[in-house]
């Protein structure tokens, strides 16, 4: 083929290219707009969810494109959102709640722009000991190797928590700062006395922890922690969750809540568009994992909520009659 040929053939791919630009803007056609949903590790049940409900939004909306990203979780997530880094994001209800107000980890760096969408999954503090360690307690752990999440996340935020109430800190016992798949391989080759995760019931770490290595778990049933902290309620891991956990468990329970920020600009009608994409095709995403079947429904969706909702949000419950109390309605 002739210079001058190639020339002509690349013309008129370009004049075809702009007839078909301009067709589209002659119909009224618009791209959609693409948003980043951030999740957790990919080990869990939130990573799957984030997935497949990404996967409904392309299928069935005409306005939007969603891809869902694995994450360190609720503060990188928080942080990402109102950085502008993301659109959508998971958190606990605790740490959302600590960012909302400017406390704990969030002490000094208030982000009042979080905007929560729906509850997801339950979170429970879960902590694993080898089934012959000597550790019976959670004082016991004095001195002990301990994994306790990964640095600055959610569950190393809810360790902390927990072993404060203990009278323990970083300076009394050996803090390891591992994911969840880490501290299980670790726990197992004898590197960590003990883990504490933040997590869903089953996730697939903990599964492979408990069905290939024999554990006790060590209950929080002090009333007075409960008290102390009113964002967690006392929950009951029945017998038998795990195997050769033959006992009940009692710890602390929390709800994974989406996340949007002020600063992505969804509109109401955006907001409303999506979740009403996402509760009406819930089938389509409700088998990515056992806890998001069981969990996340149009029912429960404002259980464990304490940061206000988008207004779109708001709109969306109450047009489904679903009672939203009036702290969650957005006074800023």
């Amino acid at each position: 083929m002739t210079v001058g040929r190639v020339e002509r053939v690349l013309l008129a791919l370009v004049l075809v290219a702009s007839l078909v630009l301009v067709s589209g803007v002659a119909n009224g056609a618009t791209p959609r707009r693409r948003f980043v949903i951030a999740t957790a590790g990919t080990a869990g049940a939130l990573y799957p969810m984030g997935v497949a409900m990404a996967e409904t939004i392309n299928k069935h909306s005409d306005r939007f494109s969603a891809s869902a990203e694995s994450s360190p979780a609720s503060v990188a997530n928080i942080r990402n959102l109102d950085e502008g880094k993301v659109e959508w994001g998971i958190a606990q209800s605790e740490i959302a709640s600590f960012a909302y107000k400017g406390e704990e980890i969030f002490k000094g760096k208030k982000v009042d722009g979080l905007q929560a969408l729906f509850a997801t999954v339950g979170s429970w503090v879960q902590i694993f000991v080898p089934v012959d360690s000597p550790v019976k307690s959670i004082g016991d752990l004095k001195g002990k190797k301990v994994g306790v999440g990964s640095p600055g996340s959610g569950g190393e935020v809810d360790a902390r928590i927990v072993l404060s109430f203990y009278g323990l800190d970083y300076r009394t016992i050996k803090p390891s700062f591992m994911t969840d798949s880490e501290m299980v391989s670790a726990l197992k080759d004898g590197t960590l006395d003990a883990m504490i995760c933040t997590h869903p019931l089953k996730s697939a770490a903990l599964l492979d922890l408990t069905s290939s290595f024999k554990v006790r778990m060590l209950s929080i049933a002090d009333d007075d922690f409960y008290k102390e902290h009113p964002y967690f309620v006392k929950a009951k891991i029945p017998a038998g969750t795990y195997e050769n956990v033959g006992y009940d468990v009692y710890t602390p329970y929390s709800r994974v809540i989406m996340f949007t920020h002020k600063n992505a600009n969804f509109s109401e009608d955006d907001i409303f568009h999506l979740l009403d994409i996402i509760f009406s095709n819930r089938d389509e995403w409700r088998t990515a994992h056992a806890s998001v079947d069981r969990q996340v429904k149009l029912e429960t969706a404002l259980e464990g909520i304490t940061v206000p909702l988008h207004p779109g949000a708001v709109k969306f419950f109450e047009s489904k009659g679903i009672h939203v109390p009036a702290a969650l309605k957005p006074t800023r």
